[in-house]
């Protein structure tokens, strides 16, 4: 009886794993080849390493050769820098293609009309992203784990308990990706404004700080502030900060957690707010079209000061006045551009109906 009042709908799970399963089989083919292949030929590696030395009649230390092969394995598993590129896409990319995709062709307005409900809607879609990326790294886990236990030699370059907390730790890292971008999956109306605002703001945090460092400098109040310790604080809370957690202590994965969790339901009211005839607009939501205006604005005037002042670097001779006129053009021009092009990608997309 309870069982039937859960969300879960088979028909809808299997429409939206069907939508994204190309690209989770992608990603555990693309982390057999960067990872595991790499971790499970250590021995063979180790074997025609050891029979090259011994054909040319190298001395070397085994223990040392060993200890390296175990710390380059140790790496692979632990900061690979495809792995934390995928980590950070794989998200993105699922929310686009489940929710910005759906927009696209129009299939939200057939699921509106059928006897599903939003929540089962955006529930069995996010249990699709959540399988899909899980999946990859469950796969990938298993088979080194397997490999342990087939073959013993492997033990001496990795553990299953690093395996363990290989999966672990990149499925803990993609949840606040999740949450963050299944936020603009709801708000946004098409797949690429989804795709860019998802990533414009996931470095915002950072950015925009960073814009306004550069451009005190040109006006001449760099003395007066310090960002570096700003910046770094703000980095240590932010979605990036995820991956720091290791560093961070037990805080950090309380923090992230809740804060996925905090933006899953965030989205989920977002989901139950939105109209589908605004599907195919850049935003859905009305009253979020001032602050992107105003938002896109600002962040190109201050980033067009800085172009503007590097361009024109060395025309004549450099004076303070001279210096704040760059920059006030730059403003001027960035804002008026920043305004027209958000404006443009609002009315472009502007339903008919």
């Amino acid at each position: 009886m309870y069982l039937k009042m859960l969300p879960f709908n088979k028909t809808l799970f299997k429409k939206d794993f069907n939508m994204v399963k190309v690209i989770s089989f992608l990603l555990a083919g693309i982390l057999f080849v960067g990872v595991t292949v790499y971790v499970l030929s250590r021995y063979n590696s180790l074997n025609n390493l050891e029979k090259y030395y011994m054909e040319e009649g190298i001395e070397y230390d085994r223990d040392y050769v060993i200890e390296t092969y175990k710390n380059e394995t140790s790496w692979r598993l632990d900061q690979g820098e495809v792995t934390i590129f995928l980590v950070i896409l794989m998200p993105i990319v699922l929310v686009a293609i489940l929710f910005g995709e759906e927009k696209r062709n129009k299939t939200f307005e057939v699921l509106s009309v059928m006897p599903y409900t939003k929540y089962e809607i955006f529930f069995n879609k996010l249990l699709a992203a959540l399988l899909s990326i899980v999946l990859p790294f469950i796969i990938n886990g298993l088979i080194m784990i397997l490999a342990l236990l087939i073959s013993t030699n492997l033990r001496m370059f990795y553990s299953a308990k690093q395996v363990l907390t290989w999966m672990s730790l990149n499925i803990y890292y993609q949840l606040p990706m999740l949450g963050f971008s299944l936020i603009f999956g709801t708000i946004t109306g098409t797949t690429i404004s989804q795709i860019i605002l998802t990533i414009i703001f996931l470095i915002f945090p950072i950015g925009f700080p960073l814009l306004i460092a550069y451009n005190l400098e040109l006006l001449g109040f760099a003395g007066h502030f310090s960002f570096n310790n700003i910046l770094s604080e703000m980095a240590d809370y932010t979605i990036m900060g995820v991956f720091d957690s290791l560093n961070g202590g037990f805080e950090y994965y309380i923090f992230y957690i809740t804060l996925s969790i905090i933006m899953i339901i965030i989205s989920k009211i977002l989901f139950d707010k939105n109209k589908v005839e605004r599907n195919k607009e850049t935003l859905e939501f009305e009253k979020t079209e001032g602050f992107f205006k105003v938002g896109v604005s600002v962040c190109t005037a201050l980033l067009m000061a800085i172009i503007f002042s590097s361009i024109f670097d060395g025309f004549s001779y450099e004076s303070y006045g001279f210096e704040i006129i760059k920059v006030i053009i730059g403003y001027i021009v960035g804002g008026t551009l920043g305004y027209f092009l958000a404006q443009f990608s609002i009315k472009i997309n502007r339903s008919k109906a």
